[in-house]
């Protein structure tokens, strides 16, 4: 993956809704009115939400998340079946469960030992053997 941003846009659109007594006879206003609408109370209503998200991976990021996988996976004193690894901007992420607190231990300090790695963050929990 390229270091370029990825952009989605996404657009809702909120109709007004009249309700006329009991009947819950709904009508939407949106498409015939052309300049702003006001609700209840004289308060304007909103027409439109815009939600942009930038989703940031880059190719570093990508490298340090497969040599901390490849690292976990050739220590042969982790098992590292339940523990998810997420790298951005360097700081490495582990979430998931192991035995022990040394698990956590020996988690961080494999993830450490990787050049590149700026922090780890650990979100793994302790849980019972199986």
């Amino acid at each position: 993956m390229s270091n370029q941003f990825q952009s989605r846009r996404l657009t809702l659109k909120i109709l007004p809704v009249v309700t006329l007594g009991a009947l819950g006879f709904c009508a939407s206003t949106m498409a015939a009115t052309s300049g702003p609408l006001v609700g209840a109370g004289g308060f304007p209503v909103l027409k439109e939400i815009v939600v942009t998200g930038i989703k940031q991976r880059s190719a570093d990021d990508e490298k340090l998340n497969d040599e901390v996988k490849t690292a976990m996976k050739a220590d042969r004193y982790f098992y590292d079946y339940h523990v998810a690894v997420d790298t951005k901007n360097g700081v490495v992420t582990l979430r998931g469960l192991v035995f022990d607190d040394w698990d956590v231990r020996a988690a961080i300090r494999i993830s450490k030992r990787i050049p590149g790695v700026k922090r780890v963050v650990n979100q793994l929990e302790i849980g019972a053997q199986p």
